[in-house]
Formats: C-alpha cells, sequence, structure tokens
C-alpha cells in the first residue's frame, strides 16, 4: 500500500497511473464495487440501471492523497458519468462551455 507521502510523489512526477495498477488500489476498488452493488451511483440516482465501470474519487487523489483508500471517498460510476464528472470540472475551470459556435 502507497503511503501518503508515496502518493504524492508519484503525482509531482505525473506517475500517478502507478497508483492505479497497485494492489491495494484494486483491492480498494473491488471493495467499493462490492459496498455500492456494482452499480453507478449517478445512474441510480436518477432512476436508472448502468454497472460501474469506474471506481471514482469524489475528492480528487491529486487534492486529498490522505482519502486515496477511503471508501466513502470512492463512488462508482459509468464511463458516460465519469466522462461527465472531469469534463464537467474542466469547463468550469477553464470557463468554456460546450455550446456549438458554428
Amino acid at each position: 500500500m502507497y503511503t501518503i507521502e508515496q502518493i504524492r510523489s508519484l503525482i509531482q512526477t505525473g506517475e500517478e497511473k502507478d497508483f492505479y495498477k497497485s494492489y491495494a488500489w484494486q483491492r480498494t476498488a473491488a471493495a467499493a464495487r462490492k459496498r455500492q452493488n456494482n452499480e453507478c451511483q449517478r445512474c441510480k440516482a436518477k432512476g436508472f440501471y448502468n454497472r460501474c465501470e469506474i471506481v471514482h474519487h469524489i475528492k480528487p487523489l491529486k487534492q486529498r492523497p490522505d482519502l486515496a483508500y477511503d471508501l466513502d471517498n470512492l463512488e462508482c460510476l459509468c464511463l458516460d458519468c465519469h466522462n461527465e464528472e472531469h469534463m464537467g470540472k474542466a469547463s468550469e475551470s477553464s470557463g468554456y462551455t460546450n455550446e456549438e459556435r458554428w
């Protein structure tokens, strides 16, 4: 299991993908899937069903490495909801809105 300092080091060197390949993360992600019935939590809240494709850190790993393995900070998402989450944050931070301009 990576320590908080090791995770910070991975982030600083752009190697956080190594964290996601680790056995400790794989076990934690499996526990999150089991806890959330392998269902996308955003779709479930809307009354739909999609299976969990990605275990997402609610508070980002880069900002809160201390919550890397905290099940309360993990959310099962389908690929569409995960992409929507990250695209929404990207457009909020850049001021860009996804409007057709032609």
